[in-house]
């Protein structure tokens, strides 16, 4: 992290730059420093970095962290299958400070913890497994590594997700590849859901010794969920939201952008509502959703007539309750697919993006109709072909080896178990 300085500063200068690092500056050139006393109180809740190795591994601990900490995403529905069977188990999320007013959402037998403090990475140090849905970063910059005898597992936030990541990226530090290095070659499984996703992750970590099972994303279960339950959920999203039990809802997820830049905030609701009214009939609700990296340190008053849905921790929730849906780049429609509803993109900066960020594949291998202004999105919703749109999508999950069929938070869980049972042990 680089700091703003004076010119007697850039002679010589020594600043705190975050909680474990500070920049010495000499003669005009900048050099990183770890703080070490604070990197060794941050490391596992205790003064002395030494006795980490003297705190007993509980044997039914696991820590779970999902994306800005919320209640969420496949470690929420693997932690749901492991209550419901009644597996003895610890259950410690590692919550952040933006996630308070979700609280609720969480079951009682969870125990939280705010990241970055002492006494979650003391839970870290002291956990049989950690599942995790994106990457330990702040927690391996602060010291975390793995202990013998700990099991760390990865479900990934995105499945069939089109966006680079990782080591695919351009513009890494040397900072940011050591720290990928470090969290990577912790992992001892990583979760997959297809094919693709399995040759994604050899591609993308640095995880040489990780084991990619392919059992499904726990989180695409309720996709598969009885009709009865479908319902259920619905109507609890609604309630949420105040929205009228007879409306259609179209979802907007539009993803983050690196530079902060919100411009791609422009389509408009009634027209929107109106070209879906004339497709497919009935009364529709426009929904936003936006990326928490999106509203992270900002207020974002959603544009034109948009029901804001931001703060709505389950994204799957809000997937299951949509009826149709359009994104940019997020992965959330590669999960949207399960349901063969109308799916649709809508990426006015494309050709920058792909530029600055980086794709796997072109939009134009998607199942989903393209559109680069309002008025072409409008356009094809108007000529919607549902038949051929099913056709596309039924070729695009086979072609990238798609598995998910409901059960996989059942196959997961019976990885867990046998984990915690001493069947399965990775050093």
């Amino acid at each position: 992290m680089r700091v703003k300085l004076t010119w007697k500063e850039r002679i010589f200068s020594l600043k705190n730059v975050s909680r474990t690092h500070q920049q010495l500056c000499l003669l005009g050139v900048r050099v990183e420093l770890r703080r070490k006393n604070q990197y060794a109180k941050l490391r596992h809740g205790v003064q002395d970095a030494d006795l980490r190795h003297q705190l007993p591994i509980e044997p039914r601990k696991i820590v779970l962290h999902s994306c800005f900490g919320a209640y969420q995403c496949s470690p929420k529905y693997i932690v749901e299958e492991l209550r419901r069977r009644g597996t003895n188990c610890d259950f410690v999320w590692v919550v952040e400070k933006n996630i308070l007013h979700h609280i609720k959402s969480f079951p009682d037998d969870v125990r939280l913890v705010m990241r970055g403090t002492p006494e979650a990475m003391r839970e870290l140090a002291t956990a049989r497994i950690w599942i995790e849905n994106e990457r330990k970063l702040p927690e391996v910059r602060a010291g975390l590594r793995k202990r013998s005898g700990q099991v760390y597992i990865n479900t990934w936030h995105g499945s069939l997700g089109i966006k680079k990541t990782g080591r695919q990226r351009s513009g890494l530090t040397r900072r940011d590849r050591r720290g990928l290095r470090n969290d990577d070659a912790q992992i001892d499984y990583f979760i997959s859901n297809s094919t693709y996703a399995t040759e994604f992750y050899h591609e993308v970590f640095y995880s040489p010794k990780a084991m990619i099972v392919e059992l499904g994303c726990p989180r695409n279960d309720l996709f598969f969920l009885p009709e009865a339950q479908q319902v259920s959920i619905r109507r609890k999203v609604y309630e949420a939201l105040g929205i009228n039990p007879q409306s259609r809802v179209f979802l907007w997820a539009p993803s983050f952008r690196e530079d902060g830049n919100i411009k791609m905030l422009t389509l408009n609701a009634a027209s929107v509502a109106a070209a879906l009214t004339s497709r497919f009939g009935g009364q529709w609700i426009c929904v936003v959703r936006l990326h928490h990296h999106t509203m992270r340190g900002r207020v974002v008053s959603p544009l034109n007539g948009w029901l804001d849905a931001s703060q709505y921790a389950d994204m799957q929730e809000l997937l299951l309750s949509a009826d149709a849906l359009v994104t940019d780049y997020s992965s959330c429609i590669y999960d949207y697919l399960l349901t063969r509803r109308p799916g649709l993109i809508y990426a006015p900066d494309q050709r920058e993006y792909a530029l600055r960020r980086g794709l796997c594949y072109p939009l134009t291998e998607t199942p989903f109709p393209l559109a680069e202004t309002g008025e072409q999105l409008v356009q094809a919703i108007c000529s919607f072909d549902e038949a051929a749109y099913r056709g596309r999508v039924e070729d695009f999950l086979r072609g990238k080896g798609s598995i998910d069929d409901g059960h996989a938070s059942q196959r997961v869980a019976d990885l867990i178990e046998s984990i915690l049972d001493g069947k399965e042990v990775r050093a």
